[in-house]
């Protein structure tokens, strides 16, 4: 059950990392932790001290509840997405920031291409 805890610990903290666009080091240094615990922690080869927990969450968004529990109390969500997204097992979390990032990447474009059709009519 411990090497179940510490997968899903780490996909978690993995999926935050790579939602931000960071790499491990530069999150490792934000963090207060060095790269290679980080990149065990993140597969979950190693569990995470509390004193651990402590450095993540107080330098980042991250919650305990979210970190250990994979729950986000629903009064603190953002919008109506974040209730699936938290319902989601937590192997799932890369996948799904991944498919977040390339839909935010996709409308971002979609609107730069909008922007550029308006200029181009309005000149």
């Amino acid at each position: 059950m411990g090497k179940k805890i510490n997968e899903a610990i780490g996909g978690r903290i993995r999926a935050y990392r790579e939602s931000l666009g960071m790499n491990r080091e530069s999150f490792s240094e934000q963090v207060g932790l060095s790269p290679q615990f980080l990149a065990e922690a993140e597969s979950g080869k190693k569990g995470l001290s509390a004193e651990s927990i402590y450095k993540i969450c107080s330098s980042s968004d991250l919650s305990a509840d979210y970190l250990i529990l994979g729950k986000v109390k629903k009064d603190k969500l953002k919008n109506p997405l974040d209730h699936v997204l938290q319902e989601m097992p937590a192997d799932y979390s890369a996948h799904y920031v991944k498919v977040l990032q390339t839909v935010g990447a996709i409308i971002a474009e979609a609107q730069k291409d909008s922007v550029e059709q308006y200029k181009q009519n309005n000149e």
